[in-house]
C-alpha cells in the first residue's frame, strides 16, 4: 500500500483574520518611523511622517496582495 503524504493546507480564514492586524502594525510602524525622522531632521509640516505612512500603506497592500495570490495559487 502506498502511503499518502498529507498536504499542508493553510486555513484561509485564519490568514484572512490576521491580515488586518498585519496591515495595521505595518502602517503604524512606518508612521512611528516617520515621526522619529521628523524629530531627528526637525522638518516643519511633518513630511516624513506623511510620506512614511503612505509608504507603509503601499507596503501593507503589497503584502496583502502577495498573500492572497499565494493562497489562490495553492488552492
Amino acid at each position: 500500500m502506498k502511503e499518502r503524504k498529507k498536504e499542508h493546507k493553510v486555513n484561509k480564514w485564519l490568514v484572512f483574520t490576521t491580515m488586518p492586524f498585519q496591515m495595521g502594525i505595518t502602517i503604524y510602524l512606518f508612521h512611528r518611523a516617520g515621526l522619529w525622522l521628523d524629530g531627528y531632521f526637525e522638518v516643519a509640516g511633518e513630511w516624513w511622517m506623511k510620506g512614511m505612512t503612505m509608504l507603509g500603506v503601499v507596503a501593507s497592500l503589497y503584502q496583502f496582495i502577495k498573500q492572497v495570490n499565494y493562497l489562490n495559487k495553492n488552492e
